[in-house]
């Protein structure tokens, strides 16, 4: 088997179209656990309107030009994420924080790319000056996969909360 060629790059207007796919294709599971907006074209467009200060980055395989994975770097953190970072102690600093929000497509899960994307992704919120990463979100407490893969990343628990019903945990890395 050949090894496939990947590529990773910040996601542009012309790859809507290709992220439109990757996110209709995930299952049901991974969709439960990636909500930082909607999956429909006109959402996505919104999502990256400037002033939401919003950056997608994609891992492309090179010989199908189909989108494996897909995070999102919000400048500063999500508004909806403030309220519980404050009651857990946690002053917060728009010009040097920042929320991230990953995904790999499933068929690519447990193969690396996550820690490829989350490299490449450190090495550029350095060169911005940025200081600290939050999980958008949180992280469901019944995902083991992802709790062990942050813990390993350097990521810690700041506390957690309940959202539909599901225990998460909100979590921090220091760069």
């Amino acid at each position: 088997m050949t090894e496939k060629k990947l590529q990773i790059s910040q996601l542009l207007a012309k790859d809507f179209d290709k992220l439109l796919i990757y996110l209709s294709n995930l299952s049901l599971a991974t969709r439960s656990r990636f909500a930082p907006h909607r999956f429909d074209l006109v959402a996505i467009e919104q999502f990256y309107l400037p002033e939401n200060n919003n950056i997608g980055y994609i891992i492309t395989d090179i010989e199908t030009q189909a989108i494996i994975a897909y995070s999102i770097i919000k400048l500063g953190y999500v508004l909806k994420d403030k309220k519980r970072f404050e009651e857990n102690g946690i002053q917060l600093y728009p010009q040097t924080d920042c929320t991230f929000a990953p995904s790999v497509a499933d068929a690519w899960q447990s193969k690396g790319l996550g820690k490829m994307m989350f490299d490449f992704l450190k090495i550029e919120l350095q060169k911005q000056s940025l200081r600290r990463i939050f999980l958008w979100g949180g992280v469901q407490a019944t995902n083991e996969t992802a709790i062990n893969y942050y813990l390993k990343n350097s990521f810690e628990k700041i506390g957690s909360f309940e959202k539909n019903g599901i225990d998460n945990f909100d979590m921090i890395m220091h760069l």
